[in-house]
């Protein structure tokens, strides 16, 4: 007599029992890590922080739209951002990744804020405008690399950023013509 099982039901015991799958058992192989400037929003969105948004009412660039809309930064519009989590130390600490929705992003680039989560909140280790943001699984100094990608009509610029233990800094760019 053969047994025969369902894959269906191997998956679900693999899942159970720690197993791990190809989808792979960290938290950041299925968080979202690829964000760009031509998606509408990201595709898990969560609620902005309060100790995120007074950090983001002071941001020159939102000060400068604030001010050209008669508003005051305490009416700062929620929609003019989106946020995902993401986790770029460890799995027990929660960052997020804050991308600019219209009128803070344009044509095509979006301004990226990076925040790390910290036993006090959160604090910006990274701000830039660029097309896309990708947080790379590489590490250094413990948390993940970021890359920027911006492009014009002629090149593209890919810019890695690596955390120095306070923030991200620039490691190492490069321009490149579209061809």
């Amino acid at each position: 007599m053969t047994i025969r099982y369902s894959p269906i039901i191997f998956l679900m015991l693999a899942a159970v029992s720690g197993i791990p799958t190809a989808a792979g058992t960290d938290a950041h192989k299925v968080e979202q890590s690829e964000f760009s400037a031509e998606d509408a929003a990201v595709r898990k969105p969560v609620t902005i922080p309060e100790d995120v948004l007074a950090i983001l009412r002071k941001d020159k660039t939102v000060l400068s739209i604030l001010e050209s809309q008669n508003l005051q930064p305490t009416n700062l519009p929620a929609s003019w951002f989106s946020a995902s989590a993401i986790h770029l130390s460890t799995s027990i600490r929660t960052d997020l990744v804050v991308v600019g929705e219209p009128p803070v992003s344009g044509g095509n680039s979006a301004i990226f804020w990076v925040f790390r989560a910290t036993a006090d909140g959160h604090e910006l280790v990274l701000t830039a405008p660029a097309h896309d943001l990708i947080a790379r699984n590489r590490r250094w100094r413990g948390c993940r690399d970021i890359e920027l990608v911006s492009m014009t009509a002629v090149q593209i610029s890919t810019v890695l950023w690596r955390f120095d233990g306070m923030r991200y800094t620039e490691y190492r760019s490069k321009l490149e013509p579209i061809r």
